[in-house]
């Protein structure tokens, strides 16, 4: 029986993690050839869990495959090549929670070896105001242009880009409108190129859209806290 085949049932090994699992494997091994036996012995999968993973990648051109005839019966082997690393981390950390890191633990893996420096300690705020700024220049339009659509003032626009300040999710979906994209893709993205929030993180969301929302919702929080505190300091100072 294959090691595999012996793994017992999960319940936090969902679709998502069960992708997650195998790109840290991969990200841990980049441009090393692997056997599909070895990598369930990496995963910890079931064989048919496995497969269909090395599938999904393969079809979404994420790992390269080459088929070696010269043993009977012939066996694939799959690489992450160095020029997809970046995809790879992006889809990786989509689905980046508690649950994973615990599974990933457990095989003796490790989820931020994988991710390595992947843009992933620079604060969502920032994060998100460049994602705003590339979707903006990718559009045409100039900031006073945006902001005079969007009954913003410059000022404000530019500390959304800025990532000095997070703009309300209404107005982001605005922005959005504006730019031609979707609201959604916007927070994501920045989700993904940020130190993952803790908080978020403690929920165990799974769904990518829904834990973007709740990252910038927290993170609109803590900025306000901050600015609580930041008044509370200045008004004590003042009354001394």
């Amino acid at each position: 029986m294959k090691i595999t085949e012996r793994v017992t049932k999960d319940k936090r090994l969902s679709w998502s993690r069960k992708g997650g699992i195998v790109l840290v494997a991969l990200l841990e091994r980049v441009a090393v050839e692997h056997t599909v036996p070895r990598l369930g012995e990496l995963a910890r999968l079931t064989h048919a869990d496995l497969l269909s993973q090395l599938r999904r990648f393969s079809k979404a051109r994420l790992l390269g495959r080459r088929t070696d005839l010269d043993v009977v019966p012939a066996e694939d082997h799959f690489w992450l090549s160095a020029d997809r690393v970046e995809r790879a981390r992006a889809l990786l950390q989509q689905v980046d929670d508690a649950d994973l890191r615990e599974l990933v633990a457990e095989r003796g893996l490790d989820i931020d070896r994988a991710l390595g420096d992947f843009s992933t300690q620079q604060p969502y705020a920032v994060a998100l105001g460049k994602a705003l700024r590339d979707a903006r220049i990718a559009s045409g339009p100039s900031q006073a242009e945006v902001a005079a659509k969007a009954s913003l003032s410059h000022a404000e626009l530019s500390t959304f880009e800025n990532g000095h300040v997070l703009p309300t999710l209404i107005t982001l979906a605005e922005l959005a409108r504006i730019y031609g994209v979707d609201a959604a893709d916007l927070i994501v993205q920045a989700a993904c190129h940020s130190k993952p929030d803790k908080q978020v993180l403690a929920l165990r969301v799974a769904e990518p859209t829904f834990r973007a929302v709740l990252t910038h919702q927290f993170e609109v929080r803590r900025l306000r806290e901050l600015a609580r505190e930041r008044a509370q300091r200045s008004s004590s100072a003042t009354a001394r």
